[in-house]
């Protein structure tokens, strides 16, 4: 019976170690909206995809983006509305199996209409 249980405890373990491993890989971003209102039409376009999205005020919106194969590429986040089209960069330069973590702040809209964003990154080439 205790082998039982040390097995069970093992395998416990080791899948708790592969799911948090997995959670490590790949981009992790977060866009936090501080505006007082709603934006709407932003699209996160990465290697083979794209997501668009609006975000209420005062609101998050998580993205995990897995690069795999595609050889060299970028992550952006576009913004489009009447006034103005524009293209933030997040991470301007990845390839295969780099993983990363960013967080962009939208603070205020530009009398243009462009979104006043700053950027954190934290990325690792491995």
């Amino acid at each position: 019976m205790r082998k039982v249980f040390v097995a069970a405890v093992i395998l416990f373990v080791l899948a708790v170690m592969i799911v948090s491993r997995k959670s490590e890989e790949g981009f992790r971003i977060t866009v936090h909206n501080q505006l007082d209102q709603e934006i709407i039409q932003l699209t996160f376009v990465y290697p083979n995809g794209s997501q668009t999205f609006e975000m209420k005020a005062h609101s998050d919106q998580k993205l995990h983006v897995y690069p795999q194969n595609f050889g060299e590429g970028s992550i952006t986040l576009q913004y489009e509305d009447k006034l103005t089209k524009q293209e933030i960069t997040i991470f301007g330069y990845i390839e295969n199996n780099y993983r990363g973590k960013a967080d962009v702040t939208i603070d205020s809209i530009a009398d243009n209409g462009e979104l006043q964003a700053t950027v954190e990154t934290e990325d690792h080439l491995y």
